[in-house]
């Protein structure tokens, strides 16, 4: 009974787009919409999240081949977690000193 149940649900959720009204009236968000500050720190988040994968691969490589040693999954993440705020950090002051 259960699975249909879920079975059901999961049909009325993935159809729900298709029921969805079409919104004609939409415009597009304008340039001073939001302030300068808020536009930084999503485009610090993007920037965060998409290097975390990449500098977890590299700080789990670096550990294990070139270190010879193992960290734990919560040590590995933190280092790259810290490198990825680095990298964003890099991003916000070089994005200051060329103007944008």
């Amino acid at each position: 009974m259960t699975k249909k149940v879920v079975a059901v649900l999961l049909l009325i959720c993935l159809c729900f787009p298709v029921f969805c009204l079409d919104m004609k009236d939409a415009k597009p968000y304008s340039d001073s919409e939001f302030p300068k500050w808020t536009l930084d720190l999503r485009r610090g988040e993007i920037i965060f999240f998409g290097s975390l994968p990449l500098t977890y691969a590299m700080t789990s490589l670096v550990s294990s081949k070139i270190v010879q040693r193992d960290l734990t999954f919560w040590q590995t993440l933190a280092i790259s977690a810290g490198i990825s705020s680095a990298v964003a950090l890099l991003d916000y002051i070089l994005g200051l000193t060329s103007g944008k």
